[in-house]
């Protein structure tokens, strides 16, 4: 990040006694030195490490580590390496603690002969693998949303091996979840990774949603995750001077709100401030880094170059009469759309009250069905 603050000097020039000494004698100021103002808190990938003097660079932030943890474990700095994803909080004047944040945490149980595939807890990935890691192996995966042919799947940042007693055996996988299953307590968590779970796991007792990011950690079990602790993903409590690095997954008609990583919406609006480009620049698929304030993008930054390098993301923009409902879809012309966590009701309309209206619906391809972001009433 470029967020640079040159500091106040405050100083007076002190002249000499006697006669009046001309402009020459005087010394130029010395250049106020530059100091990076650090957001309290802050998630995105490693872009380095410098163990000597335990300090990483996250956002463009270089942060001076104090601790760092994996949930409850405490980790050495030397566990962090470039291209991890974590969570740093400026918890102390002395330094930054530093959570480990990776997608999955598992055994690789396929590699391909070209070592550019692999899977792990059921997901087949796309990587260059390192040469040291092997089959069986636990690693740490951390990945951003990256747009498929059909849908949402994982853009592969970096893969770490480690050693199985650092995340005492424990698997761990991030995704959307979709086709819950109540009855049999069971739900999708990607593309195909069956996950079992108790509804007592279920982190400050969240309701269960399709289309919600969630953070499963459990056992592998014969190609099925058994959970043992289920945590909804979201930013609804992030307050004041939080930045976030991910990826565009939606942005609304007006550009007035967009989605990033599939598990939070911010509002833009006329206070909100564009580095290396602008609002136009906003559009699925850009990679961003995010300043935000009780749900509002304070400062959004652009990263690399514009276009929406991660994937070909699809979106749709429809408008008819809503012929009819369903329990989490409905129809227009012969087209279904489906609903989920994030779909937000415009004009006081629910699922409930659609059918018959004339509606505008904006929204995403998701493993090949049209998933409804927004709906508002239209004029016929």
């Amino acid at each position: 990040m470029k967020k640079l603050l040159l500091a106040v000097v405050v100083g007076v020039a002190l002249s000499g006694c006697g006669g009046g000494g001309s402009d020459s004698d005087e010394s130029k100021p010395t250049p106020p030195p530059v100091v990076d103002i650090k957001p309290t808190a802050a998630q995105g990938t490693i872009k380095s490490v410098n163990y000597d003097n335990n300090t990483i660079d996250v956002n463009g932030h270089s942060y001076k580590v104090e601790q760092v943890k994996y949930g409850s474990q405490e980790l050495s700095i030397t566990s962090l390496k470039p291209n991890m994803m974590v969570e740093v909080s400026m918890l102390t004047r002395s330094g930054a603690v530093v959570s480990v944040e990776p997608t999955m945490v598992g055994i690789v149980t396929t590699i391909s002969a070209d070592r550019k595939t692999f899977v792990v807890n059921g997901v087949t990935l796309s990587f260059a693998l390192d040469r040291h890691i092997e089959l069986h192996d636990w690693v740490m995966v951390s990945s951003l949303p990256q747009a498929t042919a059909d849908g949402l799947g994982y853009k592969v940042l970096s893969v770490i091996k480690i050693e199985q007693e650092d995340v005492a055996g424990q698997y761990e996988i991030e995704g959307r979840l979709s086709g819950l299953d109540l009855n049999k307590n069971t739900f999708t968590l990607g593309a195909s990774t069956k996950v079992f779970f108790n509804p007592h796991e279920i982190e400050d007792n969240a309701v269960l949603m399709n289309g919600q990011w969630v953070e499963v950690k459990g056992q592998m079990i014969n190609d099925e995750f058994h959970a043992t602790e289920v945590e909804v993903e979201t930013y609804d409590d992030f307050d004041n001077d939080h930045e976030i690095e991910g990826i565009v997954t939606w942005v609304n008609s007006d550009k007035s709100q967009f989605e990033l990583n599939a598990r939070g919406r911010f509002t833009v609006n006329a206070q909100t401030r564009f580095e290396d480009g602008t609002k136009a620049n906003l559009v699925a698929g850009e990679l961003v880094e995010v300043t935000t304030f009780n749900g509002i993008a304070k400062e959004i930054e652009f990263e690399g170059d514009f276009g929406g390098e991660i994937g070909d993301w699809r979106e749709f923009d429809r408008e008819g009469y809503v012929t009819s409902v369903g329990d989490d879809h409905f129809m227009i012309a012969g087209e279904t759309f489906y609903v989920d966590a994030y779909t937000e009701f415009e004009d006081l309309l629910t699922l409930d009250t659609l059918h018959g209206q004339y509606v505008d619906v904006e929204g995403v391809l998701i493993n090949g069905k049209k998933v409804a972001r927004e709906i508002e009433r239209e004029d016929d």
